[in-house]
């Protein structure tokens, strides 16, 4: 039975392009907290993406910005394919996969000159939704 929320909480996007850092943490760590909770049904198989993608960002995070591109571009197709399979196993939600693949696309899409900005983001977004899949229920 798929739970509904307010309407608040439909269609709740958060995007690492245009949003300040402080800004992606307050949309997960804030008043969403308990919706974003109930998109991570399994904290270990949020913490596979975890790893994957922070694994990424910062090897990325230390080159030079045309560098980062490429090697994000080699990379990120590996972290989206286990973001689709935790979806279709139920391990994570729609939404959640939505965020994520979203998170992919825009930094795939990304160039040099906020290449840096999207990666900092993206690491907020990651760890603030780790504190959340680490919560009790």
């Amino acid at each position: 039975m798929s739970r509904r929320y307010p309407p608040q909480y439909q269609d709740v996007n958060i995007s690492i392009k245009n949003m300040k850092a402080m800004e992606v943490v307050k949309e997960v760590l804030g008043e969403k907290f308990r919706y974003f909770r109930s998109q991570i049904t399994s904290e270990s198989s949020y913490r596979k993406i975890h790893e994957i993608l922070i694994t990424i960002l910062d090897t990325a995070e230390g080159l030079k910005p045309e560098e980062a591109l490429n090697f994000l571009n080699e990379q990120l197709p590996r972290a989206y394919v286990i973001i689709e399979y935790q979806n279709v196993r139920g391990q994570i939600n729609k939404d959640l996969r939505r965020i994520l693949t979203n998170m992919i696309d825009d930094l795939s899409l990304s160039n040099a000159n906020d290449i840096r900005k999207l990666i900092r983001n993206a690491r907020l977004l990651l760890d603030s939704l780790a504190v959340i899949a680490k919560s009790s229920r």
